[in-house]
């Protein structure tokens, strides 16, 4: 019964260790490339005199259907656009202008291979 308890325990954290080195489709990940968020209109930490609209540019190992956007930390349904390029360019809108304070723009998603980032950066509204 000891013995039996210990090969759990043993098992048990052979699997906690090996599920946090397999990527989303199951296989072992050997090298992690990270989605990139680049080209921010309106850029990291601009001031604008009201925030509705906005975009943004993701690298072309993003696995666009897990690409969530959230704006003052609600979740928010975004265009995704594919160009020629591979690299997706991103449109949100907020249904209605913040016309004071900041909106904190935050993205995540995971790239083809498993990976994941997130990507957050303020707007001034004055």
């Amino acid at each position: 019964m000891k013995n039996l308890l210990l090969l759990f325990f043993v098992m048990y954290s052979a699997t906690a260790i090996a599920g946090s080195r397999t990527g989303h489709h199951g296989d072992w990940l050997v090298k992690c490339h990270v989605p990139k968020f680049i080209q921010e209109k309106p850029a990291q930490d601009s001031s604008v005199q009201s925030f509705q609209e906005f975009e943004f540019v993701a690298s072309d190992n993003t696995d666009a259907a897990t690409l969530k956007v959230w704006v003052n930390n609600k979740p928010l349904i975004v265009s995704i656009d594919k160009r020629p390029s591979g690299y997706y360019r991103i449109f949100g809108k907020l249904p209605e202008p913040l016309v004071e304070g900041k909106a904190w723009i935050k993205v995540w998603s995971e790239s083809n291979d498993g990976c994941n980032d997130l990507r957050a950066w303020n707007v001034f509204i004055k």
